[in-house]
């Protein structure tokens, strides 16, 4: 009987038999002949990916790291407008004097109208490939940062907003691509690290946004210009990815098109995805998934949209230090996704696809956890969201404030976006300023005395929405501690959920991705 060494070496034989005679025995090369630089599977996917991240070698780790890149400059795009939002919502001519329901609408629009483009994407990726629908994407959010350079009004804004957020649909085509290239065994890494590094761009964005902005502020002295030439950046971040993922291909041995003409691949024809579609969405579990991502990645969205603007006004914070602050919760995105999607395929290697649902609920458990706790470090501490000031409910003020230390005090009345008007100038709400020799000014709606000293620093405080400085040099690292640890599980759960998704419904995997 022969031993394990000889019959190797006649398989080995064999293999290159059949490879002098042009078969791809051993599945190392793409049907054009060319050879994979890692070990595939029988649909040539690459069955490594750790051992390999930091290489970019076509087709496998190529393809990701356009992913990856492509994801990435989309949050980073979306989120900009949150980083430098301070400076925006300023009256005019500096800013577009938005109102906090104008800051919080164009947030929502942002994130949620993607909603739309994401029930096409899937549809777009059987047509034309993941790739091509990745570039559209991409392409789809430029005119919005071009019109948020142009903006002049709160609509254009808003509208603005709504655009750049269009492109965070290549979600899907992020997803589908990477799970293209990768086998089973690691695809849930391979995934997870895509997403988790590309939702890192939320957080480089108000790493990054606000001290461009404070150094183009220091350099022209325009805050209007600034603030408008500080979108230059994600634009070009956008040009860039586009050509990168261009310079990839659909699959592991070609592009849609050359394997369309060689025969390897049928041309898509008919209502492709009608019936995939009808899969996906009649899916309970599907469903359950999407609720369930929705409670991760929903979180992840809000607090981006959120941070930055809670530490300015909860804790006084001012934009350059509130940003980077905010940063942490998305620069987890870094490991903890990757942790998540690595933890999923450690399990199910141990216990099958159960192992993978335990380590997703477990995780999501200890997310809800740790959102209660962010929430307590503060909770027997007045908020920076109080009651509007009702002069027809309330009535009216008994004082219209006094001097401290000769400072301008204003009065605890003072009410909802006030606006101080001085024989000089004018103070918002929350501002500070020199304001010279104001014998009299408007205090509401009555012209009041106000013996303020020459050259006094007035500050007019408001007890309204986004007017409290109320905090608490001692809550501010036990605030951000419960954020870094809070981002670290949320990022967990996420990566948790793409080693799931593909064992779902292999067909509408896809329609998955695009739910999420």
């Amino acid at each position: 009987m022969p031993s394990v060494e000889e019959l190797e070496k006649e398989v080995d034989r064999l293999h290159d038999l059949a490879e002098s005679k042009g078969i791809n025995s051993r599945g190392t090369k793409d049907i054009f002949g060319n050879v994979f630089p890692y070990p595939v599977n029988a649909e040539h996917k690459s069955k490594v990916f750790t051992t390999v991240i930091w290489t970019c070698k076509q087709p496998h780790m190529r393809t990701f790291w356009a992913a990856s890149c492509g994801f990435f400059a989309t949050f980073f795009s979306c989120f900009a407008p949150a980083a430098i939002g301070s400076y925006i919502k300023r009256p005019a001519p500096e800013g577009l004097d938005l109102t906090a329901e104008e800051l919080v609408l164009g947030g929502n629009l942002a994130v949620t109208g993607c909603i739309l483009m994401r029930l096409v994407a899937g549809v777009m990726c059987d047509r034309m490939g993941a790739r091509k629908t990745f570039a559209i994407f991409l392409a789809v959010g430029c005119p919005g940062m071009i019109l948020m350079m142009c903006a002049t009004t709160p609509g254009h804004f808003i509208g603005a907003r709504l655009l750049i957020g269009l492109s965070l649909a290549t979600f899907v085509p992020c997803q589908v691509w990477v799970t293209q290239f990768f086998d089973k065994k690691v695809v849930g890494g391979a995934t997870s690290t895509a997403a988790g590094w590309g939702n890192a761009g939320g957080g480089f964005t108000l790493l990054i946004m606000g001290q461009l902005m404070l150094f183009l502020r220091d350099s022209t002295g325009d805050i209007s210009l600034s603030w408008r030439v500080c979108f230059i950046l994600p634009l070009v971040m956008h040009i860039l990815s586009i050509i990168f993922i261009m310079c990839c291909r659909d699959l592991p041995d070609g592009s849609y098109k050359d394997l369309e003409t060689s025969g390897a691949k049928q041309k898509a024809k008919g209502k492709l995805g009608g019936d995939v579609a009808i899969i996906g969405f009649t899916n309970v579990n599907a469903w359950i998934m999407c609720m369930t991502y929705g409670l991760c990645f929903g979180i992840e969205l809000t607090m981006n949209n959120r941070l930055t603007d809670y530490f300015e006004n909860y804790f006084g914070l001012p934009n350059e230090q509130a940003g980077p602050l905010g940063a942490t919760f998305s620069l987890m995105n870094l490991f903890a996704r990757s942790w998540g999607g690595l933890l999923s395929d450690w399990c199910a290697a141990r216990w099958g696809l159960r192992g993978r649902l335990w380590a997703m609920w477990i995780m999501q458990v200890c997310e809800g956890l740790m959102c209660i706790a962010t929430g307590a470090v503060t909770m027997n501490y007045d908020g920076p969201h109080m009651p509007k000031y009702n002069p027809i409910k309330d009535g009216l003020p008994t004082s219209v404030g006094k001097i401290v230390n000769g400072t301008w005090d204003a009065p605890d009345w003072a009410g909802y976006s006030t606006t101080f008007t001085f024989a000089n100038r004018k103070v918002a709400p929350c501002d500070s300023d020199l304001v010279k020799s104001p014998s009299h000014g408007w205090v509401g709606d009555v012209w009041t005395p106000m013996p303020i000293p020459v050259n006094t620093f007035i500050t007019v405080r408001d007890p309204a929405m986004n007017c409290i400085h109320s905090h608490k040099d001692e809550l501010l690292g036990a605030t951000l501690a419960c954020v870094i640890i809070f981002s670290i599980f949320v990022q967990m759960a996420e990566g948790l959920h793409y080693g799931v998704v593909p064992y779902i419904s292999a067909p509408s995997a896809w329609r998955l991705k695009m739910a999420q």
